[in-house]
């Protein structure tokens, strides 16, 4: 399969991530690459035996550090007056600037109302998606009905960006996001169906 030091769960995020990355400097070429690197260590995944599942080393740590700082583009600059976390560390963030970062919540909430209300889809979807950033924060790297905490969210976010048949980026976005989540959920079949939808409406 792949090195067992790395991990394929862990592969597969830092594939995904690593495209983001290139697709956001504008290396499209190099995006569709490791997505298609990440797809077929999904395969591999979706085909493995139990005894081989049991063997990987993970982590939801890894997935909610990543999916983090993909949202770091959408997040206010840092300054002395509103501090910013340390984006793409698992640890290291200091407790007040922990709970600042949480403590935007209720106010996102708020607006995410406004927008529902309004009918606003596009920003609902980023709101929503900073929402659940936030979510996997406080406790995204808790194993405890983990699939049934998260997945409501992840599958909203996808329906709701479906319903913006004009704006392809925020559904392969939202698509991504909730492949990732199903990878962390071992879902693997579904990671991969999500993922593949993903790659060809950017590729």
């Amino acid at each position: 399969m792949t090195d067992r030091g790395t991990g394929p769960l862990l592969l597969v995020w830092a594939l995904v991530q690593f495209a983001r990355m290139r697709e956001a400097v504008g290396d499209g070429a190099s995006a569709a690459v490791a997505r298609r690197e990440a797809l077929g260590v999904l395969e591999q995944l979706a085909s493995a035996t139990a005894g081989e599942a049991r063997r990987w080393y993970w982590s939801l740590g890894w997935w909610s550090t990543l999916f983090v700082l993909s949202g770091r583009a959408a997040e206010p600059a840092a300054s002395p007056e509103s501090p910013m976390p340390p984006f793409g560390t698992e640890r290291g963030w200091s407790r007040d600037v922990r709970e600042g970062f949480l403590g935007m919540l209720p106010g996102l909430e708020a607006e995410a109302a406004e927008l529902r209300e309004a009918e606003r889809l596009p920003e609902l979807v980023d709101v929503l998606r900073r929402i659940s950033i936030r979510a996997a924060v406080r406790d995204g790297d808790h194993h405890y009905r983990f699939e049934e905490r998260f997945a409501p969210r992840f599958d909203e976010g996808v329906t709701l960006a479906r319903r913006l048949p004009d704006d392809p980026a925020r559904l392969a976005r939202a698509l991504t996001d909730r492949s990732m989540f199903l990878v962390a959920a071992r879902s693997f079949d579904r990671a991969h169906a999500d993922l593949a939808e993903a790659a060809a409406l950017l590729d």
